[in-house]
């Protein structure tokens, strides 16, 4: 919701944010800076607000903190993508053309470990370049390394029956992963046993940095092609 919005808002505002600047009323950096401090702190306020209803609703074992954390750095690093794709985009409707596909692309590969794929299996560099520029795979990482870091199932050695009727009971139901004793089994099948939370959250605030600067050279060279191509049409 953060990308599609930031997007569409972005894209429809650079007009005007170019004839002003044409006036030298201010820079790209300046707005950049003044629209990120307007839009961001609104849509983690949202995602707060999302995982709060969501740890209160269901069973996560995750804290409060670190759900928060995840959702609201995911929000900031989509709503900079927006950004970034806005800053380069001519028109409002060729912003959200591109960036309707670009999002289903970055939701596709911020899948996890697809069909039980083996690690001895490399994935395609452009799949990794794109996992890794992908917010909601460094989202999903991190949830669940918060998740199942720790968690320890039923362990005790009982009958067949009254086991089958524990794992029943308290296994949470996971497939393929359904026999496992604890959350470190279950990361490592995902690929995940060296990613820690720490990390992936640095590379989401990387990631976010990262669209935030290219907005800032789009909005540039979008203004020195406007300001060219103003002065071409001036008479002399």
């Amino acid at each position: 919701m953060a990308v599609m919005k930031t997007i569409d808002l972005f894209a429809k505002e650079k007009p005007v944010v170019q004839r002003e600047q044409q006036r030298d009323n201010y820079s790209s950096l300046e707005y950049l800076f003044s629209k990120s401090l307007a839009e961001i702190p609104l849509d983690a306020i949202f995602a707060a607000v999302f995982t709060t209803v969501l740890k209160a609703t269901t069973g996560l074992r995750i804290g409060w903190k670190d759900l928060t954390a995840t959702f609201s750095l995911m929000t900031v690093a989509g709503a900079s993508l927006g950004f970034a794709i806005g800053a380069f985009s001519p028109s409002s409707e060729a912003a959200l053309a591109t960036g309707i596909p670009m999002l289903v692309i970055l939701m596709a590969v911020g899948v996890i470990n697809p069909s039980g794929l083996s690690d001895a299996e490399p994935q395609p560099a452009i799949i990794q370049a794109l996992q890794e520029l992908s917010p909601i795979a460094h989202a999903v990482k991190a949830v669940c390394i918060a998740e199942y870091g720790g968690m320890e199932f039923e362990s005790e050695q009982k009958s067949v029956l009254s086991k089958g009727r524990a794992l029943a009971r308290d296994l949470p139901k996971m497939g393929a992963f359904a026999l496992v004793q604890n959350g470190e089994q279950v990361l490592n099948e995902l690929g995940l046993s060296d990613v820690t939370y720490a990390g992936t959250m640095r590379q989401l605030a990387v990631l976010s940095a990262i669209n935030l600067l290219v907005s800032w050279m789009g909005m540039r060279l979008q203004a020195t092609q406007h300001k060219s191509s103003s002065t071409a049409l001036v008479p002399l």
